[in-house]
């Protein structure tokens, strides 16, 4: 990364230079009082000495936060090599600067005490070294937070994914107790709607298997995963369950697999079912959302393991998309829209 800094980019190391340049001569010219020369001597010898200055200076402090890289990483302290850095930077810019302003006033100019520019031009190149350092650490401290965002975001990402992948290969032992439950009772009333569950049940397992390594489905072929899970548990609640599935054959959105198996063991669950008392569950898809609704009769304690479940579905759906699984009771009916994704094969 650090090749890529503007310290190290050509057209930074010459362009900097000329603009630079210039701002400095004009800063000595100020300091003299002697701006209104600028027009006549814009392309003197002078000017061509500061920018050549300049260049100096700028390679100097590339130089020194080079090997500041080397001898005292910034992992280290970052503190110290703050005041390292810019006290180096200041000596050595310093030191070369007035090493070649002698060169150029007492052999090229003929001054003979040049006191005045050694300190006027110290000066300025001084300041510029602390806005040349700040700069560059305030571009270090920018790229930090910003590397500490991406791996907060990717640490997110990769809890995310461990959620989805746990929620995708976990089984529910009360859906499978309840299922033998139900198949049991029946073998003794009517053998053979028993064998029609029991095939019921090896469809939603031998979707679940299916499906494990898969992130996402068509959403009509989890609707379709569905009408088995329906069939166990109308047989165990006869009139007491009634469910209703509308949707368009062509929609070409997709779910998260094993998504309305989790709502609807939600919806049995965590509620009274009776003949009187009625879990009436319906589905139907849009174009951007699958909308489930059902009635509510609370029971009074609630399934910890279903509530876990369902919170990990919540966490797979924000994993694809911002909004996730939204979830409205109100007037004895609770409303969930469940997004439905878009997805493209690489």
């Amino acid at each position: 990364m650090k090749d890529s800094w503007y310290y190290n980019n050509y057209a930074f190391r010459l362009a900097s230079p000329l603009l630079l340049g210039v701002v400095v001569y004009m800063l000595v010219l100020l300091f003299f009082d002697s701006v209104d020369q600028l027009a006549s001597n814009f392309f003197s010898r002078e000017v061509l000495f500061v920018i050549s200055l300049t260049l100096v200076f700028l390679e100097i402090n590339r130089i020194v936060i080079i090997l500041m890289d080397h001898i005292f990483p910034l992992a280290r302290n970052i503190q110290l090599r703050i005041a390292l850095q810019v006290f180096t930077s200041a000596v050595i810019t310093i030191s070369v600067i007035s090493l070649l302003l002698y060169l150029y006033f007492v052999h090229f100019e003929g001054f003979s005490v040049i006191t005045t520019e050694l300190i006027t031009f110290n000066l300025i190149y001084l300041m510029a070294t602390i806005f040349y350092n700040l700069y560059y650490f305030s571009l270090v401290f920018l790229h930090k937070r910003n590397d500490a965002k991406i791996r907060e975001e990717s640490t997110k990402k990769e809890s995310l994914e461990l959620e989805m992948e746990t929620f995708k290969n976990q089984v529910n032992p009360d859906f499978l107790f309840q299922s033998l439950e139900i198949i049991i009772s029946e073998l003794y009333k009517k053998k053979k709607h028993a064998d029609e569950l029991v095939n019921n049940l090896a469809m939603v397992y031998r979707f679940t298997l299916e499906n494990k390594d898969s992130d996402l489905i068509p959403v009509n072929e989890e609707l379709d995963a569905l009408v088995p899970v329906l069939k166990l548990f109308k047989a165990k609640y006869l009139d007491g369950l009634t469910f209703k599935i509308k949707s368009d054959k062509k929609n070409q959105k997709y779910l998260v697999p094993g998504t309305l198996q989790i709502l609807f063991e939600n919806a049995v669950f965590q509620n009274i079912i009776t003949n009187s008392v009625r879990l009436n569950f319906d589905i139907e898809t849009s174009n951007d959302h699958l909308i489930i609704e059902h009635s509510l009769n609370k029971r009074l304690k609630r399934n910890e393991l279903i509530d876990s479940r369902l919170s990990r579905l919540k966490k797979a759906y924000k994993y694809f998309v911002d909004e996730g699984i939204k979830c409205d009771e109100s007037d004895g009916i609770s409303k969930i829209m469940v997004p439905l994704l878009e997805f493209e094969e690489e």
